[in-house]
């Protein structure tokens, strides 16, 4: 099969493209799709249905989305619902989407076929021939070309003229998928593909096994091959003839522009590369059960799921390296280099070395004074290990503790640095060690001159200065003398270092807890760049230069500053415009969400070529710092509507607007649709005319503006991106004019000083701009109370709901939601079989008092904390993790098969009893938990029997079976078998226990079925 033909090339620009000259990069090929990004949204952010069955983008941008239950708009922002009540046939199922090249929107339903222009829709019917079936059938597919629509049909091929459907193409055998080829249409049908040419139709039978599939999607590769993707395998048409690819069965294809063919399957996502299989991914987010595929103008890779929404998948900027590549442990501290390309990793269990692709164990944690390898230093021959509690050196296979490094036992390493001199310097929490060449050692703490012994950063600088970065300031050793150097220079002495890093012309950059802002020491003077001077909030870990930008990793993810920017930043000519590269809590949207980074200290980071190595909670995560992040297509700024009265308007471009007489308030909804994670919109506006200047958005996601009792007079009302470079030469532009009354008029003003006189007009004019004062006046006020009367109300809410310890949901959030959730799970139909359950546990922290009496109350509760976020990190998205109270933690599984609370309770006990959890003195705790939990509904034939605060109660009494029995198990209450409630009762409010002394349920733990205890 040859490439597409120029005609549909043509069409497929304008319609499919957008018309771009030069679309953006396509997902990396090379990439695993586990290094992807993906962001999933579901019925919780907006989808009418959570099956995602069609997809497609309009010119305009906007993405649409046809589920089971009607069509969603998408900007990147915002989903807008249409249902039955906008046309009759959204309340079935969507099936297929096309945006042509005039803008338009055609949507094939189970019902029919609907056109949607200038927010409108438009049913289509059928002109039926003599010989065929009246009424409307499933629209399908859709394909365009330069001799129109073409619409895939029962009975062959239809065509519209945007008013009627009519049959253009008989075929022997209905249309299930259309694709453009070079030479004609490909129809796939029953067992076989047509091609509809001006040479006639031609039928290309499957292999003789597959004449009764249903080819339902056909995709073109980058080698000009056909595919064919039935419920009975996948196809190739390669040189005439077809070749079996796989057995699965198929339910969307898509080729990309990058080379790659996307194959959705029921049981895995494929993917392929000429003509290869390459991955076959199984069960990973954004992975399951896909329904539809597409590629926006972006690159952005778009996943349509029967069971989990949409998925947008893109590149972003790392891979991260764990347990798949050989790490025992994924928690890692730090990370050095090693000899010949070797990368050394030190985590919570010893320390790993990367070579060739794999992790290999080269230190257990069992072999040095703690398990945790907290800093490293490898050298010639040996490696320096720095732990939580004293140090140690590799040498060969053998781990030694000399005894000069004796005085480090019990102190945290931070930090290993050898200098020039041939001196070993350990940064500790127990002050600055120096290991001479001649075996001595000198300890310096706050008596020789630290203003706090607990040091945290050491650096050597270009001219040979070993800086200390301590908790409290910072020092500068030199020639045996503490001095302090950052006092001495002006940096705040409380300030505590936590990075260091020098820039190419000997200047210093400071990492700093305070402001979690940078600080700069050009030789004279310190300069603080934060907020203000446009560098995001971050407590930096590791700080680097690459490819023409500082690199900055910490708590709250990586941002990077192009060095030019910072320079200016520095000369206060202007803020810095860093961008968010990994977001992780950041002060700002846009960047990659993922997870970053461990600990303040030497090693937090490493740089291999291009490659920035960073140590996390989930393995080591490489960010490409030479990566160019295609910026794709920018966006442009619609004007979506505009209500006037109780009416709305759909403005076209360059339209003018004239208002009726007497009207004065306007309403303006706007949009920027853009798909782009990097670069964040940010939409500011105007009414050009009566606003002095650019106004921002209340919200991001309040995309709109009111304004009301406007004077007579010409407006242009202007929305524009001020995230790109030049936002005027992109921004929407709406002109009006507000007619005025009568008395507003220059005639009535000319006659006015006749009729009453020159004091009587004056008097008039000046009464007119004390109003307009006034009323300007009075606006300002109503938005500002407006916006402080819903952020007041956003805070209490949020507050209600959330547990201030630990940030979790709490009771009253539980009381609200859950309720909300049985109802809507009620509808499920595995839900109602009885074949999938809603599973609460409830956890509670075995000899938890132990930890208050021996560690204080601001241990526990730094451990409830950590608590609360492991236990965060073990559920799925849409599973809820509460505080009950105390050390009590209620968690709330949407629906599993029924029979996971094993699996459940046993993975929540190990992992707890797995878990380091850190203290504030430095030091560290295991601890372990009692879990107790239960399915709803007990019993499928009657769901309503009990409600979730009863089974809440029946879990509570599987706790206490569990802490009776040791602690660190589990227990759960099931039905027994053949046990049955009282015939007639479909709901019981009172004490939930009579089920256990009724003998319809049974205790079972980890061995088997439990005796109940009466005590």
């Amino acid at each position: 099969m040859r490439r597409l033909a120029a005609r549909w090339a043509r069409a497929i620009v304008a319609g499919g493209l957008l018309g771009l000259a030069c679309p953006a990069a396509a997902l990396q090929p090379d990439k695993p799709f586990r290094d992807y990004v993906g962001d999933t949204w579901g019925v919780e952010h907006g989808l009418p249905q959570i099956s995602v069955l069609a997809i497609a983008q309009d010119r305009g941008g906007y993405l649409w989305l046809g589920s089971q239950g009607g069509l969603a708009r998408y900007d990147g922002s915002r989903f807008v619902q249409f249902g039955q009540e906008d046309a009759p046939e959204l309340a079935s199922h969507v099936l297929a989407l096309h945006s042509d090249g005039e803008g338009r929107l055609w949507i094939g339903t189970s019902q029919g076929l609907l056109l949607h222009r200038d927010g409108r829709f438009q049913a289509i019917p059928v002109v039926a021939g003599p010989d065929q079936a009246q009424g409307s059938f499933p629209i399908r597919a859709f394909a365009e070309g330069d001799d129109g629509l073409r619409i895939a049909g029962p009975d062959g091929v239809y065509a519209t003229d945007g008013a009627r459907l009519v049959l253009h193409h008989p075929l022997d055998g209905p249309a299930l998928s259309l694709l453009p080829g070079a030479d004609g249409l490909w129809v796939g049908s029953t067992g076989r593909v047509f091609r509809i040419g001006a040479d006639g139709v031609q039928a290309h039978p499957l292999p003789a096994g597959a004449a009764l599939a249903q080819v339902s999607s056909l995709a073109e590769d980058a080698g000009g091959d056909l595919w064919a993707g039935t419920a009975q395998g996948l196809y190739r048409y390669r040189q005439g003839a077809w070749q079996r690819m796989d057995d699965g069965p198929v339910d969307a294809l898509l080729g990309d522009r990058d080379g790659n063919l996307w194959v959705a399957g029921t049981q895995a996502l494929l993917r392929f590369r000429d003509g290869r299989l390459v991955e076959r991914i199984h069960d990973l987010p954004g992975s399951r059960s896909i329904r539809s595929l597409h590629e926006d103008r972006d690159g952005n890779l778009w996943l349509g799921s029967l069971t989990d929404g949409v998925t947008r998948l893109w590149d972003g900027w790392t891979t991260r390296l764990g347990r798949e590549q050989g790490l025992r442990n994924p928690l890692l501290w730090a990370i050095a280099r090693g000899r010949d390309g070797e990368v050394w990793v030190g985590g919570s269990d010893g320390v790993d070395v990367y070579r060739d692709g794999r992790f290999h164990a080269r230190v257990a944690g069992a072999r040095l004074p703690h398990p945790e390898a907290y800093s490293l230093l490898v050298e010639d021959g040996q490696a320096w290990i720095g732990t939580r509690s004293g140090a140690a050196v590799l040498r060969g296979d053998r781990v030694e503790v000399p005894p000069a490094l004796a005085p480090l036992r019990g102190a945290q390493v931070n930090g290993i640095v050898r200098d020039r001199g041939g001196r070993l310097w350990f940064a500790t929490t127990n002050g600055l060690f120096v290991l001479h060449p001649d075996g001595r050692v000198e300890h310096y703490t706050e008596e020789q001159g630290l203003g706090d012994r607990r040091v945290r950063v050491l650096h050597e600088t270009r001219d040979g200065r070993l800086l200390v970065g301590t908790y409290r300031g910072l020092y500068e050793w030199r020639d045996g003398r503490i001095l302090a150097t950052g006092e001495r220079t002006g940096l705040d002495g409380a300030t505590m270092v936590t990075a260091f890093h020098e820039l190419e012309d000997g200047r210093w950059v400071i990492g700093s807890t305070s402001g979690e802002d940078l600080r700069v020491y050009d030789g004279q003077r310190w300069i603080a760049l934060g907020r203000e001077q446009g560098i995001p909030a971050n407590i930096a870990f590791h700080i680097a230069s690459a490819n023409g930008h500082l690199w900055v990793a910490g708590m709250r993810g990586v941002y990077r500053v192009p060095l030019a920017e910072l320079e200016r930043a520095i000369a206060g000519r202007g803020p810095a415009a860093a961008e968010i590269v990994i977001n992780s809590g950041a002060d700002r949207a846009g960047g990659q969400p993922d997870k970053c980074c461990n600990g303040a200290g030497n090693g937090r980071g490493l740089l291999v070529g291009d490659t920035l190595w960073l140590p996390t909670r989930e393995g080591a995560l490489l960010l490409d710092t030479g990566k160019v992040q295609a910026r794709g297509v920018e966006p442009r700024a619609l004007i979506e509507r505009l209500r006037v009265r109780d009416e709305w308007r759909y403005p076209g471009p360059g339209a003018a607007l004239e208002l009726p007489l007497g009207v004065r308030d306007l309403k303006f909804e706007f949009t920027v649709p853009s798909f782009r994670p990097m670069h964040p919109v940010q939409l500011r506006y105007r009414l050009a005319g009566y606003d002095e200047d650019w106004r921002d958005l209340d919200a991001p996601h309040l995309r709109n503006a009111t304004y009301t009792n406007l004077p007579p007079g010409q407006y242009q009302f202007e929305v524009a991106d001020f995230g790109l470079a030049d936002p005027a030469a992109q921004a929407a532009r709406l002109t009006l004019s507000v007619p005025p009354r009568w008395h507003e008029t220059l005639v009535f003003r000319l006659l006015l000083p006749l009729m009453l006189g020159g004091a009587v007009y004056l008097a008039y004019v000046g009464l007119q701009r004390r109003h307009a004062r006034q009323r300007a006046a009075l606006e300002q006020l109503v938005q500002e109370r407006t916006r402080d009367l819903q952020a007041a109300n956003a805070r209490l809410e949020a507050l209600s709901f959330t547990d201030p310890l630990t940030g979790l949901h709490n009771r009253r959030y539980l009381s609200r939601q859950i309720p909300a959730d049985l109802s809507f799970y009620e509808r499920d139909a595995a839900y109602q079989a009885g074949t999938e359950v809603v599973v609460f546990a409830l956890l509670d922290v075995d000899h938890f008092k132990a930890i208050n009496d021996t560690h204080g109350h601001a241990a526990g509760d730094r451990v409830l904390e950590q608590l609360g976020a492991l236990l965060t990190a073990l559920v799925r998205k849409g599973d809820y993790v509460a505080r009950w109270g105390g050390e009590e933690f209620l968690l709330v599984f949407r629906p599993l098969p029924r029979g996971s609370v094993a699996q459940i309770g046993t993975r929540l006990c190990a992992e707890i009893a797995a878990h380091v959890f850190e203290l504030d003195d430095g030091g560290s705790h295991r601890l372990t938990a009692s879990v107790g939990l239960i399915e709803s509904p007990l019993f499928p034939e009657v769901p309503r029997l009990l409600g979730w605060e009863q089974m809440v109660t029946l879990a509570d009494r599987a706790l206490y079976r569990a802490k009776s029995a040791g602690r660190h198990t589990w227990a759960a209450f099931r039905p027994r078998a053949g046990a049955q409630p009282p015939q007639g009762m479909t709901a019981f409010e009172g004490d939930p226990s009579w089920l256990v002394e009724a003998g319809l349920v049974e205790l079972f733990g980890p061995d088997g079925p439990l005796a109940l205890r009466q005590d």
